[in-house]
């Protein structure tokens, strides 16, 4: 896997601004959309493997964007960002597909080593010994 591409889903210019920045800076190939119809777009025309999607979005929340990925790309990590602990217990965020939630603000360390973990996950489910 030559690229790591992330996804951020954030209606907020600042969270989707910092984001982009720091993992851009840590060496991912970052996709911004500001809502779920963006985000389905934008996973239409690439495989993005790993996802952050905060959990109130407009029009369409996070949970229901989860659940359309999931139908559509069910191996992918992706993981729930609210700034509002009370949206979510892990029974729910779980129940909609995601792998994990974290409430906002979150630190970079944490979200970097979410990434890392996903990465190092996906290129051992991919990796294929020589025979």
């Amino acid at each position: 896997m030559d690229e790591k591409k992330i996804l951020i889903v954030d209606d907020e210019d600042t969270i989707r601004d910092v984001l982009d920045q720091a993992f851009s800076k840590a060496g991912y190939c970052v996709r911004l959309a500001a809502g779920a119809e963006e985000a389905l777009k934008v996973l239409g025309k690439e495989y993005i493997p790993v996802i952050f999607v905060d959990i109130g979005l407009e029009t369409m929340n996070g949970f229901e964007l989860c659940r359309h990925i999931r139908k559509d790309i069910p191996h992918a990590h992706i993981y729930a960002l609210s700034g509002n602990a009370e949206l979510f217990s892990p029974h729910k965020t779980r129940g909609a597909g995601f792998d994990d939630c974290f409430t906002k603000p979150v630190s970079l360390k944490t979200l970097y080593k979410v990434a890392k973990d996903s990465f190092e996950k996906i290129q051992r489910l991919t990796y294929k010994p020589l025979a």
